[in-house]
This record gives structure tokens, sequence and C-alpha cells, in this order.
């Protein structure tokens, strides 16, 4: 089964990988880390948390610099993720092994990965739009009925963001796609992508639920959980992208 065998090869990608993951993935993180506390000084909040001190007190952050502060601080978190992802989908597509401390920063690359999540938001929000308004007048009539409707939804919208997903590792890689592109090369995959969004979902309630049980022993267990959610788990999730792209783009066969 298709679905399962790419869901199986995206985790021993990862697995098996796991000293060039941390090679991609470490450093990058702690520089985002070291840059977010520094606009923390930059903008003057406390590292302890917002002061609730009345906003005409001296001492209080005024709302300007939490707004340009929580910017700041999301522009940098994205750029490093996708500089990670970008890296990643590269090492595995085209064996570009890092060297050094960290992986290569590739400006370009990343800002052709931005464009297309841009893209998948502004699609997104075409089609949310006028399908929202259709399942809130059903919710309002039967508020099961909207449930289901919703989960439907949420199937169907994964389904097409994975068909049309190889024009991200494409742009990582410089072999750009267009979304019409993207959606023929993976036409008759649809089956075996539900079992591989349905395995996904799974696949992240299993993580949640290993990592309540874990994150509650001493010192070790809050290091495992963050070490799973942290970085296999998105490379896992990034995997399947590239997985995707080398299965119904590059035709590749699955070891």
């Amino acid at each position: 089964m298709l679905g399962l065998e790419i869901f199986v090869h995206s985790v021993k990608m990862v697995l098996r990988n796991l000293t060039q993951a941390l090679q991609i993935s470490v450093v990058p993180a702690l520089i985002g880390g070291l840059l977010v506390v520094g606009l923390f000084f930059m903008f003057g909040i406390p590292l302890e948390g917002i002061s609730n001190v009345p906003a005409e007190s001296s001492g209080a952050v005024s709302s300007g610099s939490i707004a340009m502060f929580i910017f700041c601080a999301m522009t940098v978190l994205l750029i490093i993720a996708f500089w990670i992802i970008v890296s990643w989908h590269r090492f595995v597509l085209l064996e570009e092994y890092p060297s050094g401390v960290v992986p290569e920063f590739r400006v370009d690359r990343i800002l052709a990965y931005f464009g297309r999540i841009l893209l998948f938001v502004l699609l997104g929000v075409i089609i949310l739009l006028p399908v929202s308004f259709v399942i809130g007048a059903v919710a309002g009539a039967s508020a099961l009925l909207g449930i289901f409707i919703w989960l439907g939804l949420v199937v169907l919208l994964s389904v097409g963001f994975y068909r049309l997903s190889p024009i991200l590792p494409g742009a990582a890689i410089g072999k750009p796609l267009t979304f019409s592109q993207a959606w023929a090369a993976t036409s008759g995959g649809s089956g075996a992508i539900v079992v591989l969004v349905v395995l996904s979902a799974l696949f992240q309630l299993l993580i949640q639920f290993l990592a309540g049980m874990f994150v509650v022993i001493p010192v070790v267990g809050p290091v495992l959980v963050i070490f799973a959610g942290m970085l296999i788990l998105p490379l896992i999730n990034v995997s399947i992208l590239t997985t995707i792209y080398g299965v119904f783009i590059e035709k590749r066969e699955l070891s």
C-alpha cells in the first residue's frame, strides 16, 4: 500500500540519518533561540514575561513594543524553520550533506519556499471563506452534521495539500513546479494520500500520548519530549513531503 510505504519510508529517513538531522537542525535552532532572547532585551521586555504594571507606569512595556517584538520573533522563527526545512529537502533529494557547524543558508531557496507557502495560504483562504459560511449554516441546523462536514473538509484539504505539496521541495532544490504540474503528477495517488493523512494524524496522536507519559520522568523525560517534539516529529512531516516529491515527481522507488 503506497500510503503506508510513504509514511514508513519518511520515518526511516529521519531515524537512519539522525546525525545529519542533528547537524541540519540543532545549531540553527540554537541561533534562533539566541536571537529571540536578544529581541527581549532589544524591546525592553523582561525575560520572565510581560509586566502587568499599568500602561501609564514608567515600568510598563508599551503595546507597540510588544507588537514589534512578536512580529520580529515570528520572522526569526520562520526564517530558522525554512532554513532547516530547505536544508533537509536538499540533503535528501540532492544528497547535499551538511558541512561545518551549520548548513548553508540559501537565501534564494528560502525565499522561494516562503513564496510557495504564501500561495498555499492564499489558496486556503479562497477555499475556506465561502465554505465556512455554508458549514456554519449547516452547523446551525445540526451541530453533529456540521462536525462531520468539518472533518470531511479537513481530510479533503489535507489530501489536496499533499497532492500540491511537490511545489515545496521543488522550490527548495531549485526545480520549480506549478500547482497544475504538481496536481497532474499526483493524479491517481489520492487513495494512497488519504491513507497517508490518516496515518500521519494517528502518529501525531501517538506521539502526544507518549509525550504525556514520558514528561513525568525526572530530567530525562522532558528532554526526550523536547527532542521528539521539536526535532524528530517536524522532520518526519517534512520528510513526507520530500518522499511524495521523490515518488511522484522523480519516480523514485521506495526502499
